[in-house]
């Protein structure tokens, strides 16, 4: 059985239909390999290099726009309370007395389903 499967094998060049193995056809000998080798770290380490840069790069853009929105959220908390303060009631009482109003009362109520109002003419 183990024959069988022996002759039955192809080799791998030949099933590509490559007329001799890819290791031929790669460079001989130690000083190509350390070539290609050596080539390969150095085009590794430019592309590491660039891409730590651009990474940098966006971090400080990062940071900068975290104080940017830090800042408007401080803006945005201070016209808030600038807000509140100018819309209560005490500074809205003060602001109708510079105006000229005054205050009511006695409070009284119509009631239009009665029919007991008096129309201008």
């Amino acid at each position: 059985m183990p024959n069988v499967y022996a002759m039955s094998m192809v080799r791998p060049h030949e099933a590509l239909g490559l007329p001799q193995p890819l290791g031929r056809k790669l460079p001989r000998g130690l000083v190509a390999w350390n070539l290609a080798i050596a080539a390969f770290t150095v085009v590794c380490s430019v592309i590491y290099v660039i891409e730590v840069n651009a990474a940098a790069s966006k971090g400080y853009d990062l940071s900068k726009a975290e104080r940017r929105v830090e800042g408007l959220n401080i803006d945005a908390m201070a016209l808030q309370n600038k807000a509140a303060s100018m819309s209560s009631i005490q500074q809205l009482t003060s602001k109708a007395s510079e105006l000229g109003f005054v205050a009511v009362d006695k409070v009284e109520f119509v009631n239009p389903a009665q029919k007991n109002y008096a129309l201008a003419r």
